[in-house]
């Protein structure tokens, strides 16, 4: 998988929040495929998932992935 580094707004506060991009159900997975990471701090968490992961993507909340060395804006798109 290749990841296409960008980063979103101008935020720099340490990220907490990992919110991960999955497109529609295919395969039989209980959802799909990964297809973007963002990273956001307390303040702009709600952001990134209603508005920098967009629709077809859902949006879901990376509880087990630890948040270390990333700022609120970073975001990978994966392929």
């Amino acid at each position: 998988m290749t990841a296409t580094v960008r980063r979103i707004g101008a935020c720099t506060e340490p990220a907490t929040t990992l919110i991960e991009g999955r497109s529609q159900i295919d395969g039989g997975l209980a959802y799909g495929a990964l297809k973007v990471q963002v990273y956001a701090c307390d303040q702009h968490a709600r952001a990134a998932r209603t508005e920098w992961v967009r629709p077809p993507l859902t949006p879901f909340t990376a509880i087990a992935e630890p948040v270390v060395g990333r700022q609120c804006g970073d975001a990978a798109d994966l392929v």
